[in-house]
């Protein structure tokens, strides 16, 4: 079998022309699995760093070490904790870590979408460089005589650039799942790690920033099963579909009165394009969902001074600058 260093081969950086981090108290620290500030959630269990999470499954056939590591407040102290119990690690672990490791930054992201997702936006279009002073696999290490030069396969970063083109691409909200690993013995504590769910939260998390229970009722939303929700886009459809379909128990958002309604639907138009996309007027009513005509919403549109036009057939819609209150970020 070829080992997981000569598969993945090893690449050099300037530190000049890429996103590099180390410490995590730097500007981008976030991105190290040893940053606290992003807590997980594993059939239930709190985790309070990705580095626990990955160290842990390291060891599915012994829960307690699994407790030990998890249950250490300093990242770096649950990594120790692994180190004597090593020759138990899972016999598949060089084959299966790379896809842990991926699955681990996964569920980072799904339950921080917010914070961790504009953290990987900070770094586009640059690559993404751990710099470690001796991991040359993980990181990359800095020559001796060239100190602007990283050397090694960086795979975390490589890593974490995957996930930032997923991140970026239009199926953006289908990260919001996390599915478990498909590969023998994926177990927390005894049990088999389930499915990662954070749609309905994060939908939640919106309500609440955006103020909009007198629209949207949380406790309604609980009780709309997870299953008709959607993040993918119908088949044969031109556009995305939106951050949750309209449930198939028919629940709508009711305004109060007119002016309550265009304030909702103005909501959710920024919200839409926020990132920068452009649509039409039939393109963003797929979208919001409402039940107004393609000529109603152009006229909308048109009133709207945060929305730039663009003319030509059919006239196009994008956000005229970015904007501080009632966005994602």
């Amino acid at each position: 079998m070829i080992s997981i260093e000569k598969k993945y081969s090893s690449r050099e950086y300037n530190d000049k022309e890429v996103v590099w981090f180390r410490k995590t108290n730097e500007a981008f620290g976030g991105l190290s699995n040893m940053c606290s500030g992003y807590p997980l959630v594993v059939n239930g269990h709190k985790i309070l760093t990705s580095e626990a999470l990955y160290q842990a499954c390291r060891f599915p056939d012994l829960p307690d070490v699994q407790r030990q590591i998890i249950n250490e407040k300093s990242p770096m102290t649950a990594k120790m904790k692994s180190k004597p119990h090593r020759t138990h690690t899972r016999k598949d672990w060089d084959s299966v870590r790379i896809a842990i490791m991926r699955w681990s930054l996964q569920v980072k992201l799904a339950q921080n979408f917010i914070k961790f997702g504009k953290l990987l936006e900070e770094t586009y279009p640059k690559q993404i460089v751990e710099d470690s002073r001796k991991d040359r696999f993980w990181g990359a290490v800095r020559e001796i005589h060239n100190d602007n030069t990283l050397v090694g396969v960086n795979a975390l970063g490589r890593l974490l650039m995957e996930l930032r083109q997923k991140y970026m691409s239009e199926n953006k909200y289908d990260l919001l799942l996390v599915e478990p690993l498909q590969i023998e013995n994926f177990r927390l504590f005894g049990e088999e790690i389930q499915i990662i769910d954070e749609r309905i939260n994060f939908v939640n998390s919106l309500i609440k920033s955006w103020d909009l229970n007198s629209y949207f009722s949380v406790e309604q939303l609980q009780n709309v099963d997870k299953s008709t929700y959607s993040t993918k886009k119908h088949a044969g459809s031109n556009v995305n579909e939106p951050l949750f379909d309209v449930p198939q128990n028919n629940y709508k958002v009711e305004a109060k009165s007119k002016n309550n309604e265009e304030e909702l639907v103005k909501e959710k138009i920024i919200f839409l394009l926020q990132y920068g996309q452009v649509f039409t007027s039939k393109d963003i009513l797929k979208r919001v969902k409402i039940n107004w005509s393609t000529r109603q919403m152009t006229s909308y549109l048109k009133k709207l001074n945060e929305v730039q036009i663009i003319e030509g057939s059919p006239m196009k819609f994008k956000l005229n600058q970015p904007i501080n209150q009632n966005t994602l970020f």
